[in-house]
């Protein structure tokens, strides 16, 4: 049984293709894992959902430091604290998936990842969206 809770919609666009392929690559993994949860294959597919939330975070979150800290007109500090906070987190769930794979693991991480993701997209303000248009990001 395959779930689609997070479907892209239109609303979520920011403006810039290069992160709204991002986002949606994001929503894929949290949608993979919602699959993983009610097909209850989280124990044979947890490792590679760990693997793919992890490479996401270093690619996007390494692209967003090097783009801010090419700005100067960009205050960062506050992604900066938000990917710290989003780091700690995935290690703590993995930790815990490590520890003990139960399907409340799943559950915490797929809430955690639902939540936080529109709270992250009200971030990209029309100003933001402007500065890193104006420096090339399309």
């Amino acid at each position: 049984m395959k779930t689609t809770v997070l479907k892209w919609k239109e609303e979520f666009s920011v403006g810039l293709s290069s992160v709204d392929k991002q986002h949606q690559r994001f929503l894929e993994i949290i949608n993979l894992l919602g699959d993983c949860i009610a097909e209850k294959t989280y124990k044979e597919k947890g490792n590679q959902i760990f693997f793919a939330l992890l490479h996401f975070a270093d690619e996007y979150l390494l692209k967003e430091k090097m783009l801010a800290n090419s700005l100067s007109k960009l205050d960062y500090s506050f992604f900066r604290e938000k990917h710290n906070e989003f780091l700690g987190k995935l290690k703590y769930f993995k930790d815990s998936y490590t520890e003990n794979p139960t399907e409340e693991v799943f559950i915490g991480l797929y809430n955690y990842l639902k939540s936080m993701y529109p709270e992250y997209l009200a971030h990209y303000t029309p100003t933001l969206v402007r500065i890193l248009k104006e420096n090339g990001i399309s």
